[in-house]
């Protein structure tokens, strides 16, 4: 199934169902792609306004890589299910890794755009950080089961697990930033 050309009520549909996929691992892919439309959304709005001109390097750079990010997370969310459906557990190892460091740089992103977007979408960029940070941690917590599962195979992956836990404690700080930086947008 190509869930990323489909439509989200199909998606949903099949994610409720009795089946192994989709599940959560495309469930975070989703979380982080609608992360980055969200934070495209918000450099367009600010891109060509007077008050924002002299970000225009810093928000171009931010909604094309926005826009890769989905593209990516998209097909992610498909590699995801067929992964599970093939019972694949090294590509189910991969895959939310990728999806990690994905929505890592999605919520730096959107801490970006607090500072640097238009102020009236301060919110839209606290909800793309958020849903960064549920398909980071959503996806973590699938890295970890499926190398558990993997076992003695799953070695090869240890650097990235533990550059994925460093970055999981570091979330907690850009969270705090990202919280200091909205109330501040709301006083802008």
């Amino acid at each position: 199934m190509n869930y990323a050309k489909g439509s989200i009520a199909g998606y949903l549909k099949d994610l409720s169902a009795k089946t192994p996929a989709p599940g959560g691992g495309s469930s975070a892919a989703l979380s982080a792609a609608m992360s980055a439309g969200l934070i495209a959304m918000v450099c367009q709005f600010t891109l060509g306004k007077e008050k924002y001109k002299r970000f225009t390097p810093c928000l171009e750079a931010l909604l094309h890589s926005a826009s890769l990010k989905q593209k990516r997370c998209l097909e992610l969310l498909d590699e995801d299910v067929r992964a599970y459906a093939s019972g694949d557990l090294e590509k189910s190892i991969r895959v939310p890794l990728e999806i990690c460091f994905l929505s890592y740089d999605l919520i730096k992103s959107s801490h970006e755009l607090l500072k640097k977007g238009n102020a009236r979408l301060a919110s839209d960029s606290v909800l793309a950080a958020g849903l960064a940070e549920v398909a980071f941690s959503g996806a973590f917590y699938y890295v970890l089961v499926n190398a558990n599962a993997l076992g003695e195979k799953a070695r090869k992956y240890k650097k990235e697990i533990a550059r994925l836990k460093s970055l999981k404690k570091t979330l907690m700080i850009l969270r705090k930033k990202i919280e200091v930086s909205f109330g501040r947008s709301l006083g802008r």
